[in-house]
């Protein structure tokens, strides 16, 4: 067809026509999908501000705890490094824990690395002495910084100031403080995540000294002008602004390449115009799966998080109750996974969490739920459950697939979970409910022994009231002088007299009387009050060898129970020889009993432990050996000088042929090889120390010879005459 000079300028209005269109067409698509971007950034850029406000308020309660701690010992607070060390364990975040009477820094905890901090005075050589003069004035918390430390790191700190009431008019004492480095502040966010998938991020406030913008942290790549998202972060006394973008890159519509190819551009522009829509809106598909991927799954395995979680659990809540029907929660945590961390690396320990996650994923059915709470703890929602049964044999299927060996840097390991589980809706119609009976089954279960699967019963909210009270008690106990001890005589069975003593913590409770150690033992491992218990007992111990040296009493030596978590104290060694020195007494005197298995969970750390320990003159003993699995080349390597058989095996030990028998004198002929001394545990009968006495162990405790004795006793240093002795059919008084 021949072009008339008519056709081109209708082909030419054409062409601009369906070009303007086209262009027109893909600006209002590029706004709609910058519109939809910017929704998704601001619930991003918000929940990384709540991020940063929770961390931020749960941080600082610590500067609350103590100052309540400080009013309630009206400003005498002896015990301040090891209750801040309860504090810093149970509060993730802090760096250390500071007072400071009168504006001037006194105690920090942990002070390693902080004692330049030491003697600063907040209220006069601080640059920030306004904002701390500010919350004296107005007796409210405030937050400095962030701001270089003269130690190194950049830090928050929140300054709480404490008033005493003095005469019936509230005083200035001083401040309890909390120092959160940066670092670990942003480390709750997901920032460094964002930024790896193209975000930039600002954080900033207006200094309190200049008014001008204060930038305290950013990312690598600068904002991008035109596309920040903006939100408010509310601290005490200030607040900050975290700002948050990222680079939009659009396709360009192209233009057209010639006027004699004006028809192939035609259609190649109607092509792109036709393309477009489509493109941009699988775009905006993509970027929002992306989002919400990241907002509702675990970064690390891939598996929904707490959130997903929570929206499940509460529409499968209401769904169960319409429908009269059944689901289970399961509740699981890794057993020891810290050593995994400790011992090979953060890198090895998340690739075992990836790999348990994807055993669990392949253990269930499609539509159960799998989620990872944080940590190595896991959450797993058992839709429509048959039975109970049904749920207890899934809980052992995934008890047995977790155990299996774990390939890592070219060795294998095995980890063991702990599971706890609740019923939908019978033990809670509630998401937090259910979470917390969940997670109590689970504790519960780890006190029995861990490794095993335990359903929830109301009896065990009941129970953790219970031991929260107990252990609010105890915090007071060691103030209040109400811990005493008693002391379990240990005889020599060859020379028929008390040759030691064992001491035994007792709990004279203000309400309950007195209280045995397995009733508050338990209760203060978990809250960590047992080292600070520990070392008293230590302290107690040294008093009484010194009274027996002032009155002239022969000389008796004294064993010490050490509780694990006081064995795995880093400072445990001197600080029994500052004890030891303080009250000068001969080291030799003290024995310390150390569980097996204790001693057992990391044999290199127990025999650099027990080494210093032996070298200051202390003796070492393993008590309930047998009961730890040992083996021969392990004890081997334990420099101990004692083995107490535990009671369980001196029960039937009198029985010929029992399997106790012959544990015993297994015990006893690798005591002779190794030249170690044995005290058997639990002698009730005359019979037991007959066999005991025909198979050489040297010594013996237990209600035969009487029940333990108070203070009083071994200062009067009475003794056993042979009349004494107990006899039977089979034994024979010694001389």
């Amino acid at each position: 067809m021949k072009i008339t000079s008519s056709s081109l300028p209708i082909a030419g209005a054409m062409f601009f026509a369906l070009l303007f269109g086209g262009v027109h067409w893909a600006q209002i698509s590029q706004q709609l999908q910058e519109n939809e971007q910017d929704r998704l950034m601001r619930e991003i850029v918000n929940a990384q501000a709540s991020a940063l406000e929770r961390r931020i308020a749960y941080a600082l309660s610590a500067t609350y705890i103590l100052a309540q701690e400080v009013k309630r010992s009206a400003g005498d607070f002896p015990d301040f490094e090891t209750y801040a060390d309860g504090v810093l364990q149970s509060i993730d975040g802090i760096s250390n824990l500071q007072l400071a009477p009168d504006g001037i820094v006194a105690r920090i905890h942990p002070l390693k690395g902080n004692e330049k901090a030491l003697g600063h005075n907040i209220l006069r050589d601080d640059q920030r002495r306004q904002e701390a003069q500010l919350a004296v004035d107005e007796k409210r918390l405030t937050l400095a910084g962030p701001f270089a430390l003269v130690q190194g790191g950049i830090a928050i700190v929140g300054r709480n100031p404490i008033f005493i009431d003095k005469d019936g008019t509230e005083a200035f004492w001083g401040f309890a403080s909390a120092l959160i480095f940066l670092k670990d502040l942003l480390s709750v966010t997901d920032l460094f995540n964002l930024e790896s998938k193209g975000y930039s991020y600002q954080l900033s406030r207006n200094h309190p000294d200049t008014g001008e913008l204060d930038v305290f942290a950013r990312s690598k790549t600068d904002l991008v002008a035109g596309h920040i998202q903006i939100q408010v972060i509310k601290v005490p006394n200030a607040q900050w602004e975290l700002r948050l973008s990222n680079p939009r890159r659009f396709p360009i519509t192209p233009g057209y390449i010639a006027s004699f190819l004006v028809a192939l551009v035609l259609a190649f522009c109607l092509y792109k115009l036709l393309q477009q829509p489509e493109k941009l809106r699988r775009t905006v598909e993509e970027k929002t799966a992306q989002l919400k991927e990241f907002a509702f799954h675990d970064q690390l395995t891939g598996l929904a998080n707490r959130r997903l979680l929570n929206a499940q659990l509460e529409q499968e809540i209401q769904r169960l109750i319409r429908n009269k029907k059944q689901a289970a929660l399961l509740y699981i945590d890794l057993d020891d996974f810290k050593r995994i961390n400790d011992s090979m690396g953060h890198e090895a320990g998340d690739v075992l969490l990836q790999i348990i996650s994807t055993r669990l994923l392949n253990t269930l059915r499609k539509n159960d739920i799998v989620a990872r709470l944080g940590g190595d703890e896991f959450a797993i929602l058992l839709l429509d459950t048959d039975s109970i049964s049904h749920v207890s044999r899934t809980a052992d299927k995934l008890l047995e697939v977790v155990q299996r060996p774990v390939p890592l840097n070219d060795r294998e390991v095995i980890v063991s979970a702990t599971i706890g589980i609740t019923i939908i809706p019978d033990d809670g119609r509630d998401v937090s409910t259910l979470l917390r009976n969940s997670d109590l089954a689970m504790y519960a279960a780890k006190k029995s022994g861990k490794r095993r699967c335990q359903f929830f019963d109301p009896q065990m909210q009941q129970t953790a009231s219970q031991d929260l009270a107990l252990e609010q008690d105890l915090h007071k106990a060691l103030a209040n002088n109400e811990l005493f001890l008693l002391y379990q005589p240990i005889f020599s069975l060859q020379e028929r007299r008390i040759t030691g003593y064992e001491a035994l913590i007792r709990w004279r409770h203000p309400s309950q009387g007195v209280l045995p150690p397995v009733q508050f033992i338990p209760v203060a491992e978990e809250s960590g009050l047992v080292i600070a218990m520990g070392y008293w007992v230590i302290r107690q111990v040294c008093q009484l060898i010194k009274k027996r040296e002032q009155r002239g009493a022969a000389p008796i030596r004294i064993a010490i129970n050490l509780s694990p978590q006081q064995f795995a104290d880093a400072t445990l060694g001197s600080r029994i020889e500052e004890i030891v020195t303080e009250f000068s007494v001969p080291p030799q005197l003290i024995e310390l009993e150390i569980t097996e298995t204790a001693l057992m969970d990391n044999v290199e750390s127990a025999v650099s432990t027990l080494t210093q320990l032996r070298s200051s003159g202390i003796s070492i003993a393993i008590d309930d050996f047998g009961t730890g699995y040992a083996s021969l080349s392990q004890l081997k390597r334990l420099p101990v000088d004692t083995l107490k058989i535990d009671r369980s095996f001196i029960d039937e030990v009198a029985v010929d042929g029992s399997s106790d028998q012959i544990i015993v004198e297994a015990i006893l002929a690798i005591a002779n090889k190794f030249k170690l001394d044995v005290v058997a545990e639990g002698i009730e009968s005359t019979e037991q120390i007959a066999f005991l006495e025909s198979n050489h162990c040297g010594y013996g405790q237990g209600i035969l010879f009487g029940p333990p004795v108070a203070e009083e006793h071994v200062l009067d240093d009475s003794r056993p005459l042979a009349s004494d002795w107990p006899t039977g059919s089979n034994h024979k008084p010694g001389p």
